[in-house]
C-alpha cells in the first residue's frame, strides 16, 4: 500500500500536516517536538536526574509510527547534536541513538534552514562559509580587471 501525499500540489503541504501531525502526541514527558514541512526535530534538556534513554524511547515510538502508517523515515539524514557550554561536558555524549536498527551519527556542527551552527549554538560555521564564498566572488570580480 503507498501512503503519503502528492508532491507539488496545493493541498500537498496541508495534507502531509495533518498526516503526521500526530507524531507530537508521541512525546515523552520532557521531550520536545518541533515539526516544519517534513523535518521534525526533538530536544530534550538533560540535568542530573534525567537519562538519555527518554529521548530513545520518543525516537523508537516515531520510528514504530512511520513503519505502521508506511511513511519511510530517513535515518541517514538524521543527526544528533549535543548542544551545551565547553564548562557543561556531560557523559550524555557518549550514549549512542538510534532509529530501528541504524546508528544516528553524531554531529559538532549542522546545518538548518540554511544556516549553520555548532554546539555551543553559535554562527561561526555559517560565518566563515559567507567570508570564503565573499572572498572567492571578490577574487573573481578582481580577476575580471
Amino acid at each position: 500500500m503507498v501512503s503519503g501525499v502528492v508532491q507539488g500540489s496545493v493541498l500537498g503541504p496541508i495534507l502531509f500536516v495533518l498526516f503526521d501531525n500526530d507524531i507530537c502526541d508521541l512525546a515523552s514527558l520532557g521531550v520536545t517536538i518541533k515539526l516544519f514541512a517534513d523535518d521534525t526535530k526533538l530536544y530534550y534538556v538533560f540535568d542530573n536526574a534525567m537519562s538519555p534513554d527518554c529521548l530513545q524511547s520518543c525516537l523508537s515510538a516515531i520510528s514504530a509510527w512511520s513503519d505502521h502508517w508506511q511513511l519511510k523515515l530517513a535515518p541517514l539524514k538524521c543527526t544528533v547534536m549535543h548542544v551545551n557550554s565547553s564548562a557543561n561536558r556531560d557523559t550524555n555524549q557518549n550514549y549512542s541513538y538510534h532509529t530501528g536498527e541504524l546508528i544516528i551519527h553524531s554531529v559538532n556542527c549542522f546545518t538548518d534552514l540554511g544556516f549553520s551552527y555548532d554546539d555551543k549554538l553559535r554562527f561561526k560555521p555559517h560565518i566563515d562559509q559567507m567570508v570564503t564564498k565573499a572572498s572567492l566572488h571578490a577574487k573573481l570580480i578582481l580577476k575580471c580587471f
